[in-house]
């Protein structure tokens, strides 16, 4: 099971050959989706002006950083090593692109609100992107957990 870890001063991520692949397969099925959900019918601002002025200068800078995060965990994962030494930045790297993986599956299951853990369904709970919802969140806590320590 993936191991998050702080030593020496460095946050190390252990993960097998299994849970790297299994990690890239989620990268590849949810990146396509993660831009949908920062655009999917969400707004910074109500005024058309203002957000027009948002997509303009703001929205492209946002998209660039969750690549370049997502680009981070896949860098990680492609190195075929079982532990990846990660520097503080690296690990909230990690964090961020797991939110927006989260919120792409979350948008897939239908998940608008906080406290679906208490709503959701079997049929919900059978279904393939729950398990990524459930098993991210746990690598990120982990994460966290190594961050603070």
């Amino acid at each position: 099971m993936a191991q998050v870890l702080r030593r020496r001063g460095r946050i190390q991520m252990k993960l097998d050959s299994r849970e790297r692949e299994a990690l890239a397969s989620i990268l590849d099925q949810l990146t396509p989706r993660v831009a949908g959900t920062l655009s999917a019918g969400r707004r910074a601002y109500d005024d058309p002006t203002l957000q027009a002025e948002y997509d303009r200068w703001v929205r492209p800078e946002v998209e660039h950083g969750r690549e370049a995060d997502i680009d981070v965990v896949r860098s990680g994962l492609s190195s075929g090593e079982d532990t990846l030494p990660l520097t503080e930045a690296q690990a909230l790297c990690w964090l961020r692109a797991f939110n927006h993986l989260r919120a792409a599956a979350g948008e897939i299951l239908g998940i608008d609100a906080d406290g679906w853990e208490e709503q959701t369904d079997a049929a919900t709970r059978a279904r393939p992107e729950f398990g990524i919802l459930i098993a991210l969140g746990w690598i990120q806590e982990e994460l966290v957990a190594a961050l603070e320590s």
